[in-house]
């Protein structure tokens, strides 16, 4: 049995037609939805690229693993993915995007490694007007390069070498794109596919948060300025790269078919957390809870345990794929992994199932954003120097995009309550290693 993650970055659940959207065009992932398993709550652990893919790599807490921002190193002497999989015997590789410091990545236990630090796209093509969509002057527009210039074709390129490399032998493989992380910048022709006229932007695309949350205002200013029709224009090339990584996965795909490993091959596809993709009038990812932000993408596939067309809805996390590959796998899973296995839910037992998980940027000395999200309702806090800045507390079930803070309605007093009593447990009781600079 082999093991594909399939990864993309920065990648709003809402922007799969298999999760909802009837605009997008997201075949081959639709089509893993079909003959696999869909996880409709499935929630990352940081809404920061490299804590998050730690996370999934460690099945560990962003405070217990130790890296909870993109600028801490991570610790070597975790037991993550690459290690577990080498010592049992499997060719490990990472692809495109994985985003950690530590050099060569034998510290973590891949043996091939490409793309790790250098798959974003050069800054060639025709542009957006705007030189500041998100933070740190990243260009949205059309590319000017070819698909299998792009970074998107290059990953997908790349794996499939990999894969024909590696048909005889048992594999763990990290695939992971770039996007639809800025640059937004997709070929064409899906620069062109989705006419910004004819999108809808969110439904709380208008809403003003009656809750000041620091760094919402900067993201505003670098986003929330501008008018409609650019907004549009942004969500027209953020679906069109989307549209783009779906053509490129389907490539692998084929290439597993071709081989003969499609049903040898779990595959699970995910994001490392989400974007704002105009919710709230925002672009980015940003230093809040939102379901955007920390709501991602899960799929599964293996239909040799893996039933097909299933939808699941209890909430997960990421930290459950590490030890869900592991125990499908036959290896044992480490004691410190806090995650849980999704077998039982994937052979259709009924266990007792968890009731909250945890996203959280940070905790850093000074700030951090923590979010208790349990299957309905989830309690959100801001911090500072250990004194809560902000608090939100929304009704998914009623409000799902988020629009009615209910901090300060008397008839959710006694679940909010309960909500802060969990959080605080939590919070006395995960273990938090010290960073690493």
């Amino acid at each position: 049995m082999n093991v594909l993650f399939i990864v993309t970055d920065q990648h709003n659940a809402h922007a799969l037609r298999c999760y909802g959207n009837d605009t997008i065009e997201t075949p081959n992932l639709d089509r893993l939805a079909r003959e696999g398993m869909r996880f409709e709550t499935a929630i990352c652990q940081s809404g920061q690229c490299r804590p998050s893919r730690y996370s999934i790599w460690t099945g560990q807490y962003t405070r217990t693993h130790g890296l909870y921002s993109n600028a801490i190193k991570e610790n070597p002497n975790v037991e993550s993915i690459g290690k577990l999989f080498k010592s049992a015997g499997y060719v490990t590789a990472t692809i495109g995007k994985h985003h950690m410091k530590l050099s060569p990545l034998t510290h973590h236990g891949f043996d091939i490694e490409h793309l790790g630090r250098n798959s974003r796209f050069k800054k060639k093509g025709r542009f957006l007007p705007i030189d500041k969509v998100h933070p740190g002057d990243l260009p949205v527009g059309e590319s000017d390069v070819p698909n299998d210039r792009h970074p998107a074709g290059i990953v997908a390129n790349l794996t499939r070498e990999f894969l024909r490399e590696n048909r005889d032998n048992r594999f763990l493989l990290w695939c992971s794109f770039h996007g639809p992380h800025p640059p937004i910048c997709p070929s064409r022709p899906w620069a062109v596919q989705y006419p910004p006229a004819s999108l809808q932007l969110p439904p709380n695309h208008e809403y003003d948060n009656e809750t000041p949350i620091p760094g919402m205002d900067k993201l505003r200013v670098s986003s929330g300025v501008f008018d409609e029709a650019t907004h549009k224009a942004v969500l027209s090339y953020y679906y069109g790269y989307v549209s783009q990584i779906d053509y490129n996965i389907g490539l692998v795909l084929d290439e597993l078919s071709r081989l003969g490993l499609m049903d040898e091959t779990l595959i699970i596809f995910t994001s490392d957390h989400g974007e704002m993709m105009g919710e709230h009038g925002v672009w980015t990812k940003g230093k809040t809870g939102y379901d955007a932000t920390i709501r991602v993408p899960l799929l599964m596939r293996f239909p040799q345990v893996l039933p097909a067309n299933v939808r699941k809805s209890e909430l997960v996390g990421s930290i459950d794929l590490l030890p869900t590959a592991l125990d499908l796998c036959g290896i044992p899973v480490p004691g410190g992994v806090q995650g849980t296995s999704l077998r039982p839910l994937i052979e259709g037992r009924t266990p007792p199932w968890r009731e909250f998980i945890v996203s959280e940027i940070g905790p850093s000395p000074y700030r951090n954003c923590i979010t208790l999200r349990g299957a309905r309702h989830k309690l959100v806090q801001g911090k500072q120097d250990g004194e809560i800045g902000f608090e939100q507390f929304f009704d998914l079930e009623n409000d799902p995009w988020e629009m009615k803070n209910e901090i300060g309605n008397d008839a959710y007093g006694e679940l909010i309550g309960a909500f802060r009593r969990e959080l605080e447990t939590w919070e006395r009781t995960a273990p938090i290693t010290p960073a690493l600079q």
